[in-house]
């Protein structure tokens, strides 16, 4: 597979000096990044860009090992049988009009397939967006130019995302968001060949990928897949489209994909360790929140400290725990003397922790130290939620705040309101500081009981993956 994520020569065919083709936003993406030989193929210039462009991918010199094709769908076994001709070792096909179109888009994906099996090309695709590998710097795809606007996030998540605009949506929010970054986002598309398992079995042992997301409308090897997924280290997290009837409809016809039994395969996932997710964002907070706490080592994942400026959000937060199998930790005598030394005589303490008496008596810096680090001692506290209000007041130290727990080996997962610009700033510095911190106090404690249901799976299989 590594010709695919590391090729030493691209050909881009049917790259085109129009600025409203696909053609064209693939040649300008490879070039931004790639530092191999990129040789793009039309006919119909002499040059693109300055680049010398060749009238067929049999005469495009080497070094080149990968095509990336943009025709349409009726030229493309053509263009492969040259490519396999060419000794090239694989393609990413990311033109549409297959199997997901009706018959006669299925009899030219299983020309393709014959093909393959003739030559031993690998396809990747088609009707995909290709691979983005923020790590490298490389696009090998047409994603709208808006995804190099603040430059490639990069991040330990990797994504394999069975659509293509999905995955170039998912991209560019990510990017321009900045709050998480990717190692690598693979649109696999059809799946005429390299499918799911293909690239989970190369993430699995990519040291630049701590936490692999998923969304699916199908799967290829349903054994492959579950025994790939239980022998991983690293946390998978899988969204699955088309588990209702009018879902497997849409999906046949978005990427020819047979949904299977939803409930034999949720099942199937869960004994394997996989988190399930249920929407787009909700799947990379969760991907985003297991790369910052992949493995976590308390026995008991299960005992929550909730430090709150309000008295409401601290009584949504222990109904969110409750209902996510987690429970408030009753905190130690010990705990409970500690905190009421920062607490006014009046104002009894208990969990959750409401903070702002203590704030006003103190400030906020004093009574957020103090606070954490009792929090951090009681030993029947295994995780802190903490919450933070922004905009007209200087924030908590959160450096500081960070380091205390870790010194306790005790997970932390915030959630920030106040005003919009501080939050997506104290969220960008949370990032910095390998926090997870959310804009929604129900995604926060659903994130942290994810994180947590991956420890009691790891727990169960002896502490070993």
């Amino acid at each position: 597979m590594d010709f695919f994520f590391k090729p030493k020569g691209v050909a881009i065919i049917g790259a085109s000096a129009n600025p409203v083709k696909g053609g064209h936003f693939i040649l300008n993406n490879v070039l931004k990044g790639f530092n191999g030989g990129i040789y793009p193929v039309n006919p119909g210039y002499q040059e693109i860009n300055g680049i010398k462009c060749y009238p067929s991918v049999l005469e495009v010199p080497d070094p080149v090992d990968l095509a990336i094709i943009f025709v349409p769908a009726r030229m493309v076994p053509g263009v492969l049988q040259e490519c396999a001709q060419r000794g090239l070792k694989g393609v990413m096909i990311e033109s549409g009009g297959f199997a997901e179109t009706g018959e006669q888009g299925k009899q030219l994906q299983k020309s393709l397939d014959q093909i393959r099996k003739d030559t031993g090309i690998r396809i990747w695709g088609p009707n995909c967006m290709g691979l983005v590998d923020a790590v490298h710097n490389l696009v090998f795809s047409f994603v709208l130019p808006a995804i190099w606007d603040k430059g490639l996030q990069t991040g330990r998540v990797s994504l394999v995302v069975q659509s293509g605009m999905l995955s170039a949506g998912f991209l560019i929010d990510i990017m321009s968001n900045g709050i998480m970054g990717i190692s690598k986002a693979c649109s696999i598309g059809n799946k005429a060949d390299i499918n799911e398992c293909d690239l989970l079995e190369y993430l699995i042992d990519d040291p630049e990928t701590g936490v692999i997301g998923l969304y699916l409308e199908s799967i290829a090897d349903g054994r492959r897949f579950i025994d790939l997924c239980r022998s991983s280290a690293k946390p998978i997290v899988v969204l699955r489209g088309g588990k209702s009837r009018k879902g497997a409809e849409a999906a046949l016809s978005h990427t020819a994909s047979l949904a299977g039994n939803g409930a034999v395969i949720s099942g199937a996932l869960a004994t394997a360790g996989v988190v399930e997710a249920y929407d787009f964002k909700q799947m990379m907070d969760v991907c985003r929140s297991l790369a910052n706490y992949p493995q976590i080592s308390p026995e008991d994942c299960r005992r929550v400290g909730i430090l709150t400026m309000s008295g409401a959000a601290g009584i949504l937060s222990a109904d969110f725990i409750e209902a996510h199998g987690l429970s408030v930790a009753r905190l130690s005598p010990a705990t409970v003397e500690k905190l009421q030394e920062i607490f006014p005589e009046w104002m009894p303490v208990s969990n959750p922790v409401d903070l702002w008496p203590a704030v006003e008596l103190n400030g906020r810096k004093k009574a957020y130290r103090h606070s954490f680090q009792a929090l951090c001692d009681d030993a029947e506290v295994d995780a802190i939620l903490f919450h933070v209000f922004v905009g007209g007041h200087a924030a908590a130290d959160i450096s500081a705040l960070v380091e205390m727990a870790r010194q306790a080996n005790k997970p932390l997962f915030g959630w920030v309101m106040g005003r919009r610009e501080d939050a997506h700033k104290f969220q960008l510095h949370a990032r910095e500081q390998e926090i997870p911190v959310f804009g929604e106090l129900y995604r926060a404690v659903e994130c942290m009981a994810a994180v947590f249901k991956r420890s009691r799976y790891i727990l169960r299989k002896g502490g070993k993956l």
